[in-house]
């Protein structure tokens, strides 16, 4: 399949940020637009704050090479929220609020990354269940209608302007988890229709290089990077 382009502010907030059942909107109710961004503003520092703490408490049960990873994701994530949410999406925000409601949402999701995917359970021999890298990349690996052969399949949504992506494939590492995946046998990375992926399978952790895939994705998409399996 290739790309699609969706560029609207719906797609982006239930895309990369799932709704919350449990969250209730109290600050629409003040009139006065300083109260209500003074409200919202409250609302994200509660977010940060828990997600501060999680982070911490995280970061307790790691080894030194593991909070030196984390930090550098956690860095890169702060410069992908701040591109998300003060990006061409919200430039007519007059009043910042859906700034601050944006990074409040990916904030509160951020956290929720955190929970499930650092962590370090046990994972099926075969690897079955969904990755995700915490910028926008959903990696799913899972067994096909005759429950013989295992599948994979990406959906992304990047950048501020929410570009698309979405491939999938049969799944078919070699012994040693490192295998390289064509959209068609034969195909080579100059070829513009070709979709070229290199796989590293990791416990808990799958590696994805992108060699060539621009026909699969908006010009502001990527399959690759480090996909970490989400636990329950």
């Amino acid at each position: 399949m290739r790309f699609s382009l969706i560029t609207s502010l719906f797609l982006l907030t239930f895309s990369i940020f799932p709704k919350t059942s449990e969250h209730v909107d109290t600050c629409s109710k003040f009139k006065n637009m300083n109260d209500r961004k003074r409200c919202y503003s409250k609302e994200y520092q509660a977010a940060d704050k828990e997600l501060n703490v999680t982070y911490k408490k995280i970061r307790e049960g790691l080894s030194d090479s593991q909070k030196e990873d984390l930090k550098k994701l956690q860095v890169l994530w702060i410069g992908y929220r701040d591109g998300v949410c003060e990006g061409p999406m919200y430039a007519s925000d007059e009043s910042g609020i859906e700034t601050v409601i944006c990074k409040t949402g990916t904030t509160a999701e951020r956290t929720n990354y955190l929970n499930h995917v650092w962590k370090f359970g046990t994972v099926s021999k075969e690897g079955l269940g969904s990755y995700t890298d915490g910028f926008g990349g959903n990696l799913k690996l899972f067994r096909d209608k005759s429950n013989k052969n295992v599948q994979f399949s990406f959906e992304v949504v990047r950048g501020p302007t929410a570009h698309l992506g979405e491939v999938n494939g049969n799944w078919t590492p070699s012994k040693e988890g490192k295998w390289t995946w064509a959209s068609t046998d034969g195909c080579k990375s100059e070829d513009p229709d070709c979709c070229l992926l290199e796989f590293e399978y990791f416990q808990n952790r799958i590696e994805v290089e992108e060699v060539s895939c621009s026909a699969y994705h908006g010009a502001r998409a990527y399959f690759g990077g480090s996909y970490r399996y989400e636990f329950k």
